[in-house]
């Protein structure tokens, strides 16, 4: 099964990239958004990231949201032929495969500046989060495990963001339900000057899928091999 991922679009910003990307897509069963696909919360411009999508793709695509979608305004996302994932999780088929995805926008450590003063009990829905997941991933008895979210769950692919600001891009508590539940892959976004854009927590495969960081799509083949997958 080929799984294809991205992140940061922020359309329109990115958008001609993403579509010299997809033109490179040799093609995929699942088609993973993993946040920040308009810049500033423009719900108009997501019709022209999608529609670039089924320029190459017409099967499955599940998506998370990122910081720039924001939440009040969740009903203007919504759009046929995407299924969104928002603390949640789905089942189907791919690939001759059942596949189950976890979505969530992630949790950050240490909410920004922002958050802390606009946004109330901003420090427990993040901890609360992080036992949905954990919860969700529990939960899923399928041949192939995904989790996608925005906020990295680690640290280990925040190399080349500022280390001072690690706290403010992702959340290590989810390090722990990685490793006592081993999804195959987790796929994120947000890292945009990422230099490290994948690394491995037992057997799963977290990836940083931000199309600024990678200047492409994220592809990878699931159920994994040992090791890691080259990436294309």
């Amino acid at each position: 099964m080929r799984v294809a991922a991205v992140a940061d679009v922020h359309s329109p910003k990115y958008l001609d990239l993403f579509k010299r990307a997809l033109a490179k897509l040799d093609g995929c069963d699942i088609f993973l958004l993993c946040g920040d696909l308009v810049v500033k919360n423009d719900h108009t411009q997501l019709p022209a990231v999608v529609a670039a999508i089924r320029d190459v793709y017409q099967g499955e695509i599940i998506g998370c949201f990122g910081n720039e979608e924001h939440p009040r305004d969740m009903g203007n996302y919504k759009l046929d032929g995407v299924k969104w994932l928002d603390d949640d999780s789905t089942v189907f088929e791919a690939g001759g495969l059942e596949v189950g995805i976890v979505g969530s926008r992630g949790s950050l450590d240490r909410p920004t500046f922002w958050q802390r003063n606009n946004i109330g009990g901003i420090v427990e829905t993040y901890r609360r989060r992080v036992e949905t997941v954990d919860m969700a991933l529990a939960e899923l008895q399928t041949d192939v495990k995904i989790v996608i979210s925005h906020y990295s769950p680690t640290y280990a692919t925040l190399d080349g963001e500022r280390e001072f600001s690690w706290p403010e891009m992702g959340s290590k508590l989810f390090e722990d339900v990685i490793k006592r539940r081993q999804p195959d892959a987790w796929f994120h976004g947000h890292i945009h000057r990422g230099k490290k854009l994948e690394a491995e927590i037992g057997r799963t495969l977290v990836a940083n899928a931000s199309l600024p960081a990678r200047g492409e799509l994220t592809v990878v083949e699931l159920p994994r091999k040992t090791g890691l997958e080259k990436f294309v």
